[in-house]
């Protein structure tokens, strides 16, 4: 049977992506609603349902068969173009089933089909088999299947590595790609893929010179809006713990076959749209771009013209979302993983793992660095040493201690935009006891954007600090400091609360944020 439904496999891909966008979609509405109307957080998943479970039975079940059975070739090394390329052939059963064609381009590698929407379809299944990702799309005259390096590597099948291999071996034995990039090559193709799953998600991991980079690149609005709940349900806030970062939201591309798109060009200036008023032709790529407001006119226009969606033409967000983990978000995860989550547990764990395979030592370092704050939250006691430069034992904190101030005096509690914190370190240096103030406040950022004024609020300090001894003070408590005017913010905050004393009032504190809030600006 598994050998019967392998043509199908791109009919079961396909429908399966299309029930995934759809229940993600319905998720989001659902909730919605029932939190409308009964105040409830709940969602319905069809994902859940029997028969989507079945497709993915069936849809495994040939995979396997694929991953099993397939035999990768690759072709001698052609330098004869720009870049020097090698073409890979998938065979099932002695017959070439798909092929694609990998470039060296003088940094990366790249791997690319180009023909007709039926081979980079069934060319995608079999990647998909193989447990790689990838999108078939419109290009010029014909579809194209595109993989970067990291879409490479992600394909863990041993024939397809030992092809791509080869291919960086005859490279380098040739000259055309220098010792430094040739090892890196071969150590990320032995190290894996660079991605994590948490909360069902697939998130890269990248390390760089600015440091750990995680992000998910979710391919529609639906699966965004997905990704985001997800998220939230394990108690992550959106602008703490993570990032959307949104580029082109609000436009659909309305993809158009070779046939169809002379046809759906001329219908749209036959109706009465205006092009670059109601929408926009990239004649290269035969799409139409759209505004959201126009979308439902202009795919109206093409179906009164007789043309069929899914036939002649597809719709796609035009929109390109990068959702990221936050350092504090990194840190969330952490204490959860601390109190016993074990998705938590496990996210962390290969999260780590990721950057030693890919990355080294240094990667992990940086792990460790951003991540020690949640694990000794509430750790450390007192008395805590305080060194110089030159690690020559100059003061001891002896105690801290804290007060919530509103209106310049001290009470026992208060919350909102007018609660400070206020943290007195007690320390001995040179025979004398003295005291080091940090007062916390809630800091007030306006932006406007377009007819709205956003009001939001983050934590900073600006203790003035006295002398070497002070700021050696600091530094042991905080991580951060130097003389004069230093400003200090959420992560050095998080770094007091690693002390018991503190933890408590830290959190208390925290949550007592204003709340962010929009405005209307009024028109005079």
């Amino acid at each position: 049977m598994p050998e019967a439904l392998v043509p199908e496999l791109p009919t079961l891909h396909g429908l399966r992506d299309a029930l995934a966008e759809f229940a993600d979609a319905f998720k989001v509405v659902t909730r919605e609603v029932v939190k409308r109307k009964f105040g409830i957080n709940w969602a319905y998943d069809v994902r859940n349902e029997n028969f989507f479970k079945k497709l993915n039975e069936i849809i495994a079940m040939v995979e396997n068969y694929v991953y099993r059975n397939i035999a990768v070739e690759r072709g001698p090394l052609d330098t004869s173009g720009q870049w020097p390329k090698t073409v890979i052939r998938f065979k099932l059963g002695g017959e070439e089933a798909a092929h694609i064609t990998v470039y060296w381009t003088g940094s990366k590698l790249q791997a690319v089909f180009s023909g007709s929407r039926e081979n980079a379809e069934r060319l995608a299944s079999i990647i998909r088999a193989l447990g790689g990702e990838v999108e078939v799309k419109p290009h010029g005259y014909g579809w194209i299947v595109w993989l970067t390096t990291e879409g490479i590597i992600a394909i863990r099948n041993n024939g397809w590595l030992n092809a791509v291999k080869s291919f960086v071996d005859e490279l380098y034995s040739k000259g055309l790609i220098d010792k430094d990039r040739y090892e890196r090559l071969v150590k990320d193709i032995e190290a894996g893929p660079n991605t994590v799953k948490y909360a069902g998600i697939e998130f890269s991991v990248v390390y760089k010179s600015k440091g750990i980079e995680v992000r998910h690149q979710p391919r529609s609005e639906a699966s965004k809006n997905t990704a985001v709940d997800a998220l939230k349900a394990r108690g992550l806030k959106e602008g703490v713990h993570y990032t959307v970062n949104t580029v082109g939201a609000g436009r659909y591309e309305i993809r158009v076959t070779k046939e169809a798109y002379a046809k759906a060009v001329e219908t749209l200036a036959q109706v009465g749209l205006k092009e670059g008023e109601h929408y926009a032709v990239y004649d290269r790529w035969r799409i139409i771009s759209v505004k959201a407001e126009h979308k439902d006119a202009v795919i109206n226009a093409l179906k009164g013209a007789g043309l069929e969606e899914g036939k002649d033409f597809t719709v796609r967000s035009g929109g390109v979302y990068t959702i990221y983990i936050t350092y504090d978000g990194l840190r969330e995860i952490q204490r959860m993983a601390l109190n016993g989550d074990l998705e938590a547990e496990r996210f962390i764990r290969e999260l780590e793992d990721v950057l030693r395979r890919r990355y080294g030592q240094n990667a992990v370092n940086k792990l460790i660095e951003v991540l020690t704050p949640a694990r000794e939250e509430g750790a450390i006691d007192l008395p805590l040493a305080v060194y110089d430069d030159k690690g020559n034992l100059i003061a001891r904190v002896v105690d801290l201690r804290y007060e919530f101030v509103e209106n310049g005096q001290p009470v026992s509690q208060c919350a909102g935009e007018g609660c400070r914190l206020r943290i007195i370190a007690e320390y001995e240096a040179g025979g004398e006891r003295r005291q080091l103030k940090v007062e916390w406040y809630w800091s007030k950022v306006q932006k406007k954007k377009g007819e709205t004024t956003v009001t939001y609020y983050y934590e900073a300090a600006w203790p003035t600090v006295k002398n070497d001894v002070e700021a050696a003070v600091l530094k042991a408590l905080t991580g951060k400091a130097k003389r004069v005017k230093v400003c200090l913010l959420a992560d050095q905050l998080d770094a007091l609360r690693r002390f018991k004393a503190l933890k408590d009032a830290i959190d208390q504190w925290r949550r007592g944020i204003p709340q962010n809030r929009q405005s209307q600006m009024s028109n005079k």
